[in-house]
Formats: C-alpha cells, structure tokens, sequence
C-alpha cells in the first residue's frame, strides 16, 4: 500500500461536518476540493497499486444495473475495477454555478485516465452533476438561462468526450421547487436523447423524502433512472449509533430502512425497473457513551471505507470487537480508542442480503458510492457476480420472511412477488415459524411454480400459517400485499429443495489402449442429468474424492479399479459403481553425465546413462548426430555449446526426456564483436601461463578442470597476469575470465 492511499485513509478520518446533515458527497466533495489536488495528481499518487487482473475478471453478463460513482480522489482505484460488472460508470463531479448552469469545476472530466478507462472497457459512461443547498437550487431553478446552459454545456461535454449521458445528484431541493426540477429533468432528458440517441439520464433519490420533492408523473417516461443514495440513515451527526444503511428495521422508534424506501417509492410511482438502490461501501464511527449498542454518540461520525476496515491497520476492527444485527443486517464494532466508540458498516454478508433483496423487490439493480472504497478487496465484486448476473442461483435451502426483517414488522403499501427455484431441485420443503398480519387487508399467496399463473398453493390472512408444505416441482411463487394502514409481526419461514433423485450414470471418457505413463491423468465425464450434484469415489486414485463434474485423476499401479458416482443430497443413496482396468507402463527416468562437460574440437566424449532402463532411450547429440547405445561416445568436430538430450524411446512416454550441455571450445579462445579479446601463452605450458589483453584491474579469473570443477590458482605476478600453475595436474583445463565486456573462456594444456 503506498503512502498516498494511506493519505486517502487519513483524509476521509478527517471528514466530519459537526452538527450538519450534510451527504457524504456533499461532504467529502467539500473535503477534497480544499486539499487543492487535481484529478491528474490522485491519478498518478493514489491507489496505484493493482490487485485485479483481466483473466481473474468475471465472464458472467449482468441482468441488472450496477451504477457506480467514481470520485476523482479516488484516483488510479479505477485499475482495480471488475469492468464487466459495472453497467454505469459516472464520473464525479461537474460543479454546477447556480447563476449562470456553466462548471466551477469539472475536475478534468475531458482528460481523465479513468474516463478513457471505462470507455475502452465498454461501460456506460456519465457525467455526475452536482449542485448542493436550496438557495443555489432555488436559484437555478427559477433561472431558464442557467438551466439551459447547463443542459447545453452536458451535452458537448458527453458529446465530445463519446460518453452516454448525466446524472444530476441536486440535494436540499426544496418543496416549492418540486415541480421546477421535474421539468428541468424532463427537458434535459429530452434534448440529451435526442442530441445523442440512447444517452441515459438520471437523477439522485433521498434516502428519505420528508417533503416529497419527487414528482414521477412529470419525469416520467423521459428520465431513465432514478437511484436512491440509501445511505446516512444515521449519518455523521446522529444522536445515536445506528447503522448507515439497514435493509431492515433497527431500534423501535426510528426505522426508515432501504426495504421502507424502496417501497415508498415504487408507491409513489418510480418505475420498478428504473429504481436503482444505492448502497455504501462505508459506514460511520462514532465516540459514545459506553460500548452498549446503541450508544449515545458524544462527536461527530467520521466515514471508514470497506478498505479501511478491511485492512485493520488500527486493530479496532477485529473478530472480538465485532458483533451482527440480524435485522438490520449490519456489522457493528465496539472498543476502547481514547475512549469509547462504536462503528456501523455493511460487510460482505451484509452487502450480499441487500443483493437477494434487490432481487425479491424485481428492482432496477444497485448504485455504489463509491468505487475504490474497497480497493485491494473483491468480495463485494464478487457478491455483485452471484446475485445480479446471469450466474446466480438460489440456494437449495434459506430463510424467507416479510420486508421488515425477521423479527420485526413489515411495513404499509408492500407490494412484491418473488419466485425461489434452485438449481436441480425436483421439491422445495417449506416451514413457516411464525405468521401474524393484519386480517382481510394483508395477504400472503403462494403458488406451486415459477410465477403467479402456476396453481395456487394458498392464499393467508390473519394468524391463518401456511404451516409446512411441499411443492410438486422445484420452483415456488410468493406473492405479498400489505395495504396502506395496519401492520403486523408479519411472517417467517425456511425452506429446503429436494434434488434429483435420478440414479447418476458414469460414462469414462479413456483412450483406446488403457495404457498409461505414471502419473499420467485420466479424464472422468459425468453425463447425468444434473451432474453438479454428485461426487466421485476412486479406489486408489489421487484425489480420493472429487467432487468436481469431469475430474482428472492419476494411477501409479497397474490394476483394475472401482468408480464410484454418488448423489450429493443426503435425502438419495442412489450410486452408481463401474470398474476401469488400468495398466501402467514403467516410465523410464532418464538420468546421464559425461566424462567432460568441456572439450576441445575432435576430443572424444563419453557419455553414460545412469537410467533404470538405460536401453529405452536415444541420445540426441545437439550437432545432428544421434545415438541408440546405452552409453556411447561421441565426437563433435567444431568449437560450440552443445543441448544434448536423452529421449525415451518408450512411445507411452516419450515426454521423458533430460537434457544437458556439452561445451567445446579451441585454444584461441573466445571471440566477441568480431575481435580476439584475450590470449594465453605458452600453450601448452609448464609451470606458468601469461594471459595477454586484460585492460581493466577488476578483470576475475577463474580456471575449471576437464569435469568443470573449480581450480585454486595463484598470481605470481598480479599486475602482468602471470598464474603460477605448477602444482597443477597434468590436463586440459579452461580459463574464463570476466570483464565489463562480457565472460571469455580459453583451454589451455598442462604438460
């Protein structure tokens, strides 16, 4: 981690807005405006390090939006961006004058690395547009001029940039300004669309519309998306600790969640498939009054990032400081740091309960804010992988229960209908634990299939359970309606899916001879009906088991073998056993040396093979010349570095092959660019040899003998190069000297 992301970490502990409900756009937008960096700098100084790769990339295709914003602190983050799970990639911010609608700022929107990343990846990219408080809001709004410059600074902007169109993110908007903002929606839509056919345009949501500035039966159809911050529900300033953005109810009195405003504004009249949620990939921490959850907070909240947490540094955020809200579905940290403080974050098992929410609700899909706060982590890709593409798959068994949680009740004017169908389940178990709703005016129907056409299993009120019950297929439709006054505990249930009980039918995909090398891998196809739910058994294989559907296993003995294919689900003992006749040849291990590994030009070499089965081999001596004996001689005829290979000639194994150098040079030594750099004379010699040609004082020497072991020499004379060799054997040794020019071997001859 570089020092500049560890900055990015200090910084955001830093953001805080005391006694201001202020967004956390607004907030760290402010923030890092007055750190005076631009976009460029935090692009070549923060978050440079990659951790993802193109290959470890998802190859599944979205089936829902993933709209992610990308503020320009976040810089190179973009790096580590799973592409192919992001639909929406909008780039924050233009800094909107309420005066005139032309930029304060864009923040190098025209020349960003991280744009012309997003664009060659092939993502929807757009351009956030930001304008903060109701005096500026007010001001724009009332203003044609200024509203209409701005809709024709965005779209050259989006034009000249090949992008695809804007979101405005315009917060504080007040009351009376309600139907001004829904035209200026509407008009910006309409010229965009028509001056860059299928641009997108969308505005922000609140979490919580306490005026009900949003008038759908205005922007409707023009704008394409609607998506919600759902986030700061208790925000920086809260009184209380309590969890950024519940999917369900938390405490008893204050419970606006994510599930009540989805359903607030689909009553309202937001399109279902253009309602985006958006989540954080940050929560907050507070300084309280004790560690007792919820506490009373004594400061200001600061924002922690995914990453921050997840990295630890502090060692605040560990296993024991640790606990889980089962209604809310929040992860919560307490400890002692200088006192008593408390943080509310959305993990991995969190952020994947809000993924099967989107999904249950049949909502348009997710927003982010903000990419690159999980930056080094792909756990939250990864969960976008499982639930929002063409990849997921319910699981064979779950908890189910109404949109208020599991413990806590459901909310007014609900109105979804969900289908739960594992893969390979022939029946779904189903066991209501609890069912109380208001009666005659809030229903529960469930249908026997895929959707509401399937026949209809039973339709409840009241205390009137479903009790227990089991499907005739594997798919089951839920159906639930509660009206606008009246709640109740609502209802909670699991389910289990029975899979396939047909029996599994093993097929061996072997070559013709059944002949194997050691250690040679056997395909193994299973062609059942549902194959992911079997396991493989295999009498002295490795692996033992498998339970992968075509897996690959090694014999080393030859024999006849039991295969077994067993079902998975505990509820069917069907099996199926086949045997396989394995005969597995002795590969040969190739192994030789040679009596000098360095030679002279016409000396002849000897080479052995130390092989178990040394006359299942051919030698291949590297000049064109080849050999079948077990261990022959060889001569080679000219000066070079020679691969010799000992090949099996065993044709089960004829990957089994060694391979070794043979060096053979003259006595005039070695020659680069063309120019003899060195000569040692006399040679053949006596007792001392003279090397001529050394320039440069730090010039090594080195001497080897015919089997390329190291020789002790001495100087007699350093600065003339003269080597005092009379103590040495007689015999054919090289001399390797090494300078700044490169390595020079020459043979010499002791008489």
């Amino acid at each position: 981690m570089t020092k500049y992301f560890l900055l990015l970490v200090w910084l955001l502990v830093l953001l805080s807005a005391e006694g201001q409900n202020t967004s956390i756009h607004q907030e760290q937008l402010e923030f890092y405006n007055a750190q005076n960096k631009t976009t460029e700098w935090y692009e070549q100084n923060v978050n440079t390090e990659t951790y993802y790769f193109p290959e470890e990339r998802s190859s599944c295709n979205l089936n829902k939006v993933v709209y992610g914003w990308h503020p320009y602190w976040v810089g190179s983050a973009y790096n580590n961006y799973d592409w192919d799970l992001l639909s929406h990639f909008s780039f924050f911010s233009y800094e909107v004058d309420a005066s005139t609608g032309n930029a304060l700022t864009t923040h190098g929107w025209a020349t960003s690395d991280a744009v012309d990343s997003a664009l060659a990846n092939g993502v929807k990219v757009t351009l956030c547009v930001t304008l903060f408080g109701s005096t500026g809001l007010t001001t724009f709004l009332t203003n044609s001029t200024a509203k209409q410059n701005l809709i024709s600074n965005l779209i050259t902007l989006v034009q000249d940039r090949g992008a695809h169109g804007v979101n405005i993110d315009f917060e504080g908007l007040p009351a009376a300004q309600t139907t001004n903002f829904a035209n200026f929606m509407v008009d910006l839509a309409n010229q965009m669309h028509t001056a860059i056919p299928g641009s997108d345009v969308s505005t922000v949501l609140y979490a919580v519309d306490w005026s009900g500035v949003f008038d759908f039966g205005i922007m409707e159809p023009e704008v394409d998306h609607y998506i919600v911050m759902g986030y700061a529900y208790y925000y920086q300033g809260s009184g209380s600790t309590g969890p950024c953005d519940p999917l369900y109810h938390f405490g008893s009195s204050y419970n606006y969640t994510l599930s009540k405003t989805t359903t607030y504004y689909l009553d309202a009249g937001c399109p279902k498939d253009k309602f985006i949620l958006g989540l954080p990939y940050y929560g907050y921490e507070w300084p309280t009054t004790s560690l007792t959850i919820p506490s009373s907070t004594t400061g200001s909240g600061t924002a922690r990032t995914f990453s921050y947490v997840m990295n630890n540094t502090s060692g605040n955020y560990s296993t024991g400081n640790h606990s889980w809200d089962a209604d809310s579905y929040s992860d919560i940290y307490a400890f002692n740091n200088g006192g008593a403080k408390q943080c509310f974050i959305t993990l991995e098992d969190g952020f994947r309960k809000r993924l099967e929410h989107v999904n249950q609700t049949d909502i348009g899909g997710i927003g982010i804010w903000a990419l690159g706060y999980d930056n080094g982590y792909n756990q939250l890709w990864n969960a976008i992988e499982d639930y929002l593409s063409d990849c997921h798959a319910d699981p064979c068994s779950g908890n189910i229960h109404d949109f208020g949680g599991p413990t806590k009740n459901y909310y007014n004017d609900e109105d979804y209908t969900w289908t739960i169908s594992p893969s390979g389940a022939t029946q779904i178990d189903v066991n209501f634990a609890s069912f109380s709703v208001e009666v005659g005016y809030d229903t529960l129907f469930i249908y026997d299939g895929n959707s509401t056409a399937s026949p209809l299993i039973g339709s409840y009120t009241g205390t009137n359970s479903p009790g227990s019950f089991s499907t005739s297929g594997g798919d089951i439709t839920f159906y639930w309606k509660s009206d606008g006054a009246t709640v109740g505990a609502g209802w909670n249930a699991t389910y289990q899916c029975v899979t396939s009980t047909t029996n599994p039918q093993a097929d061996f995909n072997l070559p013709s001879n059944t002949t194997f090398c050691q250690g040679e891998l056997i395909q193994f196809t299973n062609t059942s009906v549902d194959a992911t739910n079997y396991y493989w058994e295999f009498e002295n294989g490795t692996p033992a088991t498998s339970t992968d559907t075509d897996p690959m296993v090694t014999y080393y003995i030859s024999g006849t073998y039991d295969v077994t294919l067993n079902a998975i689900d505990g509820t069917d003992t069907n099996s199926v056993t086949q045997q396989i006749s394995v005969s597995v040849a002795n590969a040969p291990t190739s192994n030789f040396t040679s009596n000098s590994p360095v030679t002279m030009p016409n000396s002849t070499i000897y080479f052995t093979n130390s092989s178990s089965q040394a006359s299942s081999y051919v030698w291949n001596f590297g000049d064109g010349n080849t050999s079948t004996d077990s261990n022959p001689w060889h001569n080679y005829g000219a000066a070079g570095i020679y691969t010799v290979q000992l090949i099996s000639s065993n044709y089960i194994c004829d990957n089994d092959t060694i391979t070794h150098t043979v060096e053979v040079i003259d006595n005039v030594g070695i020659f680069e660019k063309g120019l003899e750099r060195f000569m040692a004379f006399p040679n053949p010699f006596n007792s001392e040899i003279f090397i001529q040609g050394i320039q440069d004082p730090s010039t090594a020497i080195k001497m080897f003998d015919a089997n390329g072991k190291e020789v002790k020499i001495e100087f007699s004379d350093v600065t003339e190069s003269i080597i005092n060799l009379d103590q040495l054997a007689k015999g054919v040794y090289v001399l390797e000297i090494t300078d700044n020019l490169g390595i020079a071997k020459l043979m010499v001859i002791k008489e």
